[in-house]
């Protein structure tokens, strides 16, 4: 098992080279990178070591008697997306089961990313269920977030031995970095002693943003400097409730380009990240990356990965009062806390790249038939 802060494994080259040798070929499903950075980051980190493509269980099938293949499967849902319901959906789920153990059988190799604890929309519970119980089976390697990503894959079935604990890497190299935070707080028309609140992403069922909402309002008529950017697709809530923003708010109700990303980010004091449910938070990385603390709730993933008091504030999940709290607080803290409160952030965001993480699942993968494993160097 690899962790992220106390036991972390340093890689010689020859560890690296050993089992990757005649032009290994790395195959990831689904393809996500027009939306998602994790996946086009995780690529160019592994692209020293291996061919990396998008592709199917097909293409992994017919690659893997001729070369060293990985299948590297992300958001596992996408295998059955498109079932028009239950039957369905149970044939494409046995069908994908039965391939990739086809799979392992020529010597090719499974990695499995758990991204999340369950589909964020389970169409289908109790197969998408067993769907991950099988890959916990079969993978040769799980790879997971954080702690309770340990345990969630134990209790999903998965060998301890083929578990990988590495936290989300920064994401914020995959955006533009090149303007000011005075010049971001511009662009929303803030001033420099404004204490600014954002949130960046789709309003989706496992966030309540409604809450943020309510809870801004209220902070905003105690702080009337207080000011909130809500960057993303909305829908929902929004779209149904409010037809402006009310004082103190920016409200982007779309898909937020990259290259807007940074202003979102840039010109926030404090990210605000109200999940009801999460196991890995991409915004929490790239928050910490661009060195912004954030505000969570106790959900046991973000425990795992934030320092109370040190890169992050905590509330109590699903508690608008609560939230409120954590707000005035950081609204209080004096400049020099906050800044103090940024470098730890960025000192988080730093810890693991995506090199560190494309050698820890490069050196978790069994060998070929007939070699022995690399050994591994503990340190830190």
């Amino acid at each position: 098992m690899v962790e992220n802060r106390s036991k972390t494994v340093a890689l010689s080259s020859a560890a690296l080279d050993a089992p990757w040798e005649n032009g290994a070929l790395w195959l990831f499903f689904p393809d996500y990178r027009g939306s998602v950075p994790y996946q086009s980051l995780l690529a160019a980190a592994l692209a020293e070591r291996a061919e990396v493509e998008s592709g199917t269980i097909a293409m992994a099938l017919e690659a893997a008697p001729r070369r060293r293949t990985v299948f590297h499967l992300h958001w596992e849902d996408a295998l059955y997306a498109d079932a028009g319901g239950d039957g369905e959906a149970a044939a494409t789920i046995s069908d994908a089961l039965e391939r990739l153990a086809a799979f392992r059988a020529r010597g090719g190799r499974l990695v499995w990313t758990v991204h999340n604890a369950a589909p964020h929309e389970d169409r289908f519970p109790a197969l998408s269920l067993g769907l991950r119980q099988g890959l916990a089976r079969l993978a040769d390697v799980v790879h997971v977030h954080c702690r309770t990503g340990v345990d969630l894959a134990l209790g999903l079935g998965a060998p301890a031995e083929r578990i990988v604990l590495m936290r989300c890497p920064d994401l914020a190299p995959a955006y533009p970095d090149d303007i000011t935070d005075a010049a971001a707080r511009r662009y929303f028309g803030f001033a420099a002693s404004d204490i600014v609140f954002a949130n960046l992403g789709a309003n989706r069922g496992y966030k309540d943003l409604g809450g943020l909402h309510d809870g801004f309002t209220a902070l905003n008529a105690l702080i009337p400097a207080a000011r909130l950017v809500l960057a993303g697709r909305q829908g929902g809530y929004f779209e149904q409730r409010y037809i402006e923003p009310r004082p103190g708010i920016r409200l982007i109700p779309r898909f937020v380009d990259d290259a807007v990303v940074q202003y979102v980010v840039r010109a926030a004091d404090f990210m605000v990240l109200p999940y009801r449910r999460i196991l890995t938070s991409g915004a929490l990385a790239l928050a910490f990356g661009f060195g912004r603390p954030a505000i969570v709730p106790d959900l046991p993933a973000l425990l795992d990965v934030v320092r109370p008091g040190e890169d992050a504030l905590v509330y109590r999940a699903d508690d608008t009062g609560d939230l409120l709290r954590a707000m005035i607080e950081a609204a209080e803290l004096p400049a020099a806390e906050r800044l103090r409160m940024r470098a730890q952030a960025l000192q988080a965001g730093r810890e693991v790249g995506f090199d560190r993480l494309a050698g820890a699942l490069l050196d978790a993968i069994p060998p070929a038939p007939g070699k022995s494993a690399p050994a591994a160097t503990p340190c830190g």
